[in-house]
């Protein structure tokens, strides 16, 4: 057994683990702003929905209180009529304002029949409006708490990468140039994942069998070793894991 070897895969075992470690946290930190935003879309959503259900009641009120105005401009007309009864001084002339009268309060009368579904929608929007106002309050709340938990979390997650980023300064820096040129060359070839375990003959990342005669010679630990598949550096777990 090579100690420099041994040496230098646990601490290239450990700077991929310390690598790995990162890569989670970047992935993590990555999607702050996403999830942030998330839960705002979600509150305008039902913001949105109290603007919209505000306005159609808004609508309604605005369509009822222009039927009371026009259901009282009605019965100042037949007031009117009515008083023109006794001065007029012809049969047609009477029956004429008859007629108008009975128009006008036909007109009124399906005015009235208006306001008073009118008053059902209006009901009803009021309590979804209410309802949606409620439910924007609640939103509201759990919105804030949700995002200040993510900001909480993300502080944290940004301390510990601050600390990974130092210890992998540290690691990186009792590397030789030759071991740090193997590793980065490994990483590219490995997608991100320079060094893996070999427990049972099996390559822990790209799970394919290490041929007997190379896993005999990584046991020996007499050289680096690269697995025949994936290219990635290999070491035995048993050992240096447990080293």
């Amino acid at each position: 057994m090579n100690e420099t070897i041994k040496k230098n895969l646990v601490t290239l075992a450990i700077l991929q683990r310390t690598d790995a470690a990162r890569e989670t946290i970047e992935k993590y930190l990555s999607g702050v702003d996403q999830r942030i935003e998330g839960l705002s879309q979600r509150l305008s959503v039902v913001e949105q929905q109290v603007t919209e259900a505000q306005l159609q009641l808004d609508t309604l009120k605005k369509q009822y209180r222009a039927d009371e105005n026009e259901t009282k401009s009605i019965e100042a007309g037949v007031a009117k009529s009515d008083a023109k009864l006794g001065s007029v001084k012809t049969n047609k002339e009477y029956q004429s304002i008859l007629k108008e009268i009975d128009d006008l309060k036909v007109k009124k009368s399906a005015i009235e029949d208006r306001m008073i579904d009118m008053l059902e929608q209006l009901e009803a929007a009021e309590k979804q409006v209410k309802v949606l106002k409620a439910d924007r309050v609640d939103l509201a709340r759990e919105v804030e708490e949700q995002q200040n938990l993510i900001r909480k979390e993300a502080e944290a997650q940004s301390q510990e990468l601050a600390s990974l980023n130092q210890e992998r300064d540290e690691i990186w820096a009792e590397l030789d140039p030759k071991m740090q040129k193997i590793y980065g060359r490994a990483k590219h070839q490995g997608k991100g994942v320079a060094v893996a375990a070999v427990s049972d003959g099996v390559c822990q990342v790209c799970r394919i069998n290490i041929p007997p005669q190379a896993f005999i010679e990584l046991m020996r630990l007499d050289s680096m070793s690269m697995c025949p598949n994936c290219q990635r550096i290999i070491y035995p777990k048993a050992i240096i894991e447990g080293a």
